[in-house]
Order: C-alpha cells, then structure tokens, then sequence
C-alpha cells in the first residue's frame, strides 16, 4: 500500500455547490503490444496511465486560501516503480469541471 497524506491551501472559492479534491496515481512508460484491431502489429507507449484515483475530499462553502487536508491509500501493483509513477491532485466540481490541479514526484527509493 501507498498512503499519500496531503494538505494545502485551495486558490479559490467553493460555492454550495461543493468540488471534490480527487488524488490520482499513475504511471508512465508503459508499452502495449497490440495484437488485434487497427493498431495490429504495433507497440504502443503509454504515459499518464492513472492507476488509482481516491476522493481526498469534498469542500464545500469555503473561501478561497482554506486549508484542506486528508489521508488516501492505494493499493500498488506487482512491479510498481515509483521512478515511473507520480501523483496528480484536481479540484473538480459534479459537472466534472477542473477547476486546478498540481502533480507532486514520488521519492524514486519506495
């Protein structure tokens, strides 16, 4: 298990409506070998592939440079690399609107 614990200043405002601060880890570097479909016969890379995505929170009625802080697990897979994966933080509200995100570099000796 991965546990990320987090805590930061929000640059704006959050109505009633509410936004969830979601956590995202995934992985770079990847390569597929594709053996059907149109990309048949290639190998494809992957980065950005996220791996997990937890809901730190949900805020909501708060002015903006609030601290928010909380605690997520993830579950790491079978020849996890932490050179090879990072963490992505967004603000999002119901109608999936991203109103900000931030990308933090896991220490490469986990």
């Amino acid at each position: 298990m991965l546990q990320v614990s987090l805590s930061g200043r929000l640059r704006m405002s959050i109505d009633k409506e509410g936004a969830n601060v979601m956590v995202a880890l995934y992985e770079n570097g990847l390569v597929t070998d594709c053996t059907t479909g149109e990309n048949q016969g290639r190998v494809l890379s992957n980065d950005y592939v996220v791996r997990g995505l937890e809901n730190l929170c949900f805020v909501k009625d708060l002015s903006g440079k609030k601290v928010v802080s909380g605690t997520v697990n993830f579950r790491l897979w079978e020849g996890f690399n932490s050179s090879n994966c990072a963490i992505a933080v967004f603000v999002q509200n119901n109608s999936q609107q991203i109103f900000g995100s931030r990308m933090f570099d896991l220490p490469e000796d986990l």
